[in-house]
């Protein structure tokens, strides 16, 4: 089963995903701006820049808060994995009082 997104390229705080062109479509329904300010308020979120003409987001994150690991787990190919991954970063961001 092929996945929404992929990882391109991956080095500490610094992670590069091509997507599936349906993916872009729907992303594009939503506000991005009201993304943008929901990301913002995550510290170990720094950037990211969507590129509609090679169908990759790259996303720069804090290495210091984040582990390679845990992005790499987060977009990887094992569904428990990704599952780890994501209440390993729900987690810290309970702790860091970002979300309830």
């Amino acid at each position: 089963m092929r996945r929404w997104v992929e990882i391109a390229h991956h080095i500490p705080g610094r992670i590069r995903l091509k997507y599936k062109v349906g993916l872009m479509a729907q992303l594009m329904q939503y506000n991005l701006k009201d993304f943008d300010e929901v990301v913002a308020q995550i510290p170990a979120f720094l950037s990211y820049k969507l590129n509609k003409s090679t169908g990759s987001i790259v996303i720069e994150y804090n290495s210091e808060l984040v582990s390679a690991a845990t992005i790499n787990d987060l977009f990887g190919e094992s569904d428990d994995r990704v599952a780890d991954a994501y209440y390993l970063l729900s987690e810290y961001l309970q702790a860091e009082g970002i979300t309830q």
